[in-house]
């Protein structure tokens, strides 16, 4: 099962479940990184840094330890 950090950069997917304890999935379920959502990769930042998605009308930058929790398909 592919993350949101195994993606390319510009490449959309949907969220299909998000994997840890519950406040990390709560911290990324008020940003609303939830189950179904779409999203776009943006921007990777190297050397294991964060990375940019866009998620509806809004861009946000996510940690590489947070984006490998959540489960995309294409």
């Amino acid at each position: 099962m592919n993350t949101l950090y195994d993606l390319n950069i510009n490449t959309s997917a949907i969220i299909t479940s998000l994997n840890n304890s519950s406040v990390v999935c709560d911290r990324l379920s008020e940003l609303g990184l939830l189950p179904g959502t779409k999203v776009r990769l943006v921007n990777k930042t190297p050397f294991g840094g964060p990375v940019q998605i866009k998620l509806n009308h809004s861009y946000l930058a996510v940690r590489k330890e947070d984006a490998i929790l959540i489960n995309v398909s294409n």
